[in-house]
């Protein structure tokens, strides 16, 4: 855990993510704002031709607070202190790819805070994800399912293991499932094995690779990270090379927020619903919203210094 930052930081502004994507140390730019010696929170991110990406090879960067719901004076002075070292260092813009509001109250204020000093929406997705603050409560999660409660009462009375992969051929047969997966709806090559691989060895407290078998055959597949303390990020799933009666991306579903509510977390990110130029996907936005997720947004804010 990073010194008080909130959630431990988010991994993706952690400096062994950038190692894992080979980021020279002089490209890498990281703003710390204190003030009475008390840190308040910090900008960290990588600078490409003059500017800094806070989210750089990431769904999303910083900046990261201390506190969950901090003040108006301390997102203040972390953006301002940030966009004076910016402009101290010479760089010409910055470019934050902000996580999604609901992962804590410091987010719409940070929001609203960055547009206020000049930043504009530069890119907006539309992002879903799972409330597991009712189920911590006493609420069934196959109440979330809508129209497939049935089906997967019936899958979870057949053999199946969702299991964690650490490497090997499972491995394998986990970057595979996936790989096909995409090829299959004309998506271009997502993360590599080596990548999964050495991802989940720099973190493995917070990179899961988890293989589905249904009647000990792998048939569905999910890369999760645990972006914050009390919220995982569904990365990449899919399913293939399977002649099952139902698909089991329903079963997946309901076993990744029975994993997510079995280690306290507060929120299941299931990550956007929207092409690459924000188009909503609606078919994947009717999946997930069949799976119990609600929607939200995921926006890259921009400003020239």
């Amino acid at each position: 855990m990073r010194e008080g930052l909130l959630g431990g930081g988010a991994l993706f502004t952690d400096p062994r993510f950038h190692d894992l994507n080979g980021v020279p140390a002089a490209d890498r730019w990281r703003h710390e704002q204190r003030r009475g010696g008390r840190l308040v929170g910090v900008l960290e991110g990588v600078v490409v031709d003059g500017v800094l990406r806070s989210g750089h090879s990431a769904p999303f960067g910083g900046p990261d607070l201390v506190r969950a719901d901090p003040p108006v004076e301390d997102v203040l002075d972390l953006v301002d202190g940030a966009l004076a070292a910016a402009r101290a260092a010479g760089l010409r813009g910055i470019r934050i790819q902000a996580r999604p509001p609901v992962y804590s109250a410091a987010e719409p204020l940070l929001e609203y805070v960055l547009l206020n000093r000049g930043f504009q929406l530069a890119h907006c997705d539309v992002n879903q994800h799972v409330d597991l603050a009712p189920m911590h409560a006493g609420q069934d999660p196959l109440t979330l399912l809508r129209r497939k409660r049935s089906s997967v009462r019936a899958a979870l009375r057949e053999p199946h293991d969702l299991q964690e992969v650490t490497g090997g051929e499972d491995l394998s047969t986990l970057h595979r499932l996936l790989a096909t997966n995409r090829a299959a709806h004309g998506r271009p090559p997502g993360l590599g094995r080596d990548y999964l691989a050495s991802a989940r060895e720099a973190f493995p407290d917070r990179v899961r690779l988890l293989l589905l078998r249904v009647g000990g055959r792998p048939v569905a597949a999910a890369v999760v990270y645990r972006v914050l303390d009390d919220v995982d990020l569904l990365v990449a799933w899919g399913d293939a090379e399977h002649d099952l009666a139902r698909s089991p991306m329903d079963l997946l579903a309901h076993l990744l927020v029975g994993r997510a509510l079995a280690a306290g977390l507060r929120l299941l990110d299931l990550g956007p619903s929207s092409e690459k130029d924000g188009t909503p996907n609606t078919g994947l936005l009717a999946f997930k919203r069949a799976v119990g997720a609600v929607p939200g947004t995921r926006k890259v804010l921009a400003a020239r210094l």
